[in-house]
């Protein structure tokens, strides 16, 4: 019976070099679902009330919803056992992001408790989970001990901000996030020592979340259509031009970064690699929220706002694709040199951030910043067919 119960409910055990169950299961694509509620929320409210301050809210909301999804993402990478164990602590895990979709919207004001209540639970749960991992496998403790302590400093922050309002509640979630973020890099040298496997399915996991937020242009877009009362040439422009400007943030991404892999054992370059997609998913969520504007244009819109927003989640796409780019194992030989496209990407953030200047009516914004992408598609393409060419051997 305890033998049985051993199979059915196993301990963690570190994956090893060589293990090559690379695959996504079912259920963590069940599981992502989730976030697909939470980042809908977050996208709506910033679309709703484009601003500064909607900005830095949103921003403040996505972090910790970013760190749930990765700290279980890495977790999985490590430490996935196939039995009942994984089901339930994802199931667990469920929960409590369900309720940060449920406390996304106004999850710093009249919400605020419940979301950052759900967020402490969460990490709970996750910090419990690498303690369990450490205490069957010695070897990583240098590792899971420096998490357990940070995260748990994390979550008293937290915890005490839910009862909290105004600045101060402010000030501790955010050092609470910033204590998260640092903490797995007072660990690069142990991870080195510890961590010894190559990733497996880490860079599917993020090219699925990645896809997540990209159906939020989608979403933007259709939405931006079904608030219009008719259709006429017009709104099918502006249709077209939202349509094919979220398209581009998908083909840009996967003809540079989706489609290579990340360099898992150098721990700086990886670390880039993770912290890069941050940043790019807020990007292109950003995007996905202003883009409905481009399609409505509603006559009391606050047109600067707009602008600034879709053009600065561009810039912040772009930027990102430039630091991902230093953590991804060099192409032999390289289809574009590195340095050409690191350039090509900072020159595009910085055209980009250059445009809400002009003023520009939000079609000409779009078409002029799918002329952006068109530049990186267009260079990507010319360099592929070009080392397809010379891989090729005439045999006449």
């Amino acid at each position: 019976m305890f033998s049985n119960f051993r199979l059915w409910w196993q301990k963690p055990q570190l994956h090893q070099p060589g293990d090559d169950n690379g695959k996504v299961t079912f259920l963590e694509l069940f599981y992502d679902l989730i976030f697909v509620v939470v980042i809908s929320r977050l996208a709506h409210r910033l679309a709703a009330h484009p601003s500064p301050q909607a900005f830095l809210d949103f921003v403040l909301l996505f972090i910790p919803v970013w760190w749930v999804w990765l700290s279980i993402a890495y977790y999985n990478e490590r430490f996935e056992t196939y039995d009942l164990s994984f089901r339930a602590f994802t199931f667990l895990q469920m929960l409590p992001v369900a309720g940060m979709a449920v406390t996304a919207e106004y999850g710093l004001s009249k919400t605020a408790t419940g979301f950052a209540l759900s967020y402490a639970a969460a990490r709970v749960l996750i910090t419990f989970m690498w303690w369990r991992a450490g205490r069957h496998n010695p070897q990583v403790r240098p590792v899971t001990d420096v998490y357990v302590r940070g995260f748990a400093l994390s979550i008293v922050l937290w915890v005490v901000a839910a009862f909290l309002v105004g600045p101060l509640a402010y000030a501790l979630k955010a050092a609470g996030l910033l204590i998260e973020l640092l903490t797995p890099i007072l660990t690069l040298q142990a991870q080195r020592e510890v961590f010894r496997a190559r990733v497996r399915k880490l860079p599917e996991r993020f090219g699925l979340f990645v896809i997540i937020v990209l159906g939020e242009t989608l979403v933007g877009v259709l939405n931006g259509l079904a608030d219009l009362d008719g259709l006429n040439l017009a709104v099918v422009w502006r249709f077209i031009l939202g349509f094919t400007l979220g398209f581009g943030l998908w083909w840009v991404w996967f003809d540079y970064l989706g489609r290579r892999e990340p360099d898992s054992l150098d721990r700086w370059g990886f670390l880039r690699w993770t912290y890069g997609h941050l940043p790019l998913v807020i990007g292109i969520t950003v995007i996905g929220a202003m883009v409905e504007h481009g399609v409505a244009l509603e006559e009391d819109l606050n047109l600067a706002a707009v602008r600034w927003l879709m053009a600065g989640g561009f810039a912040l796409f772009y930027l990102a694709c430039a630091v991902i780019e230093t953590g991804l194992e060099p192409e032999k030989p390289p289809m574009i040199p590195p340095r050409l496209l690191i350039a090509l990407r900072l020159g595009t953030a910085a055209v980009a951030l250059l445009l809400p200047l002009l003023a520009l009516p939000l079609t000409g914004l779009m078409a002029v910043l799918i002329g952006l992408h068109l530049l990186h598609a267009g260079l990507g393409v010319r360099a592929w067919f070009a080392s397809s060419n010379a891989g090729r051997v005439d045999v006449h």
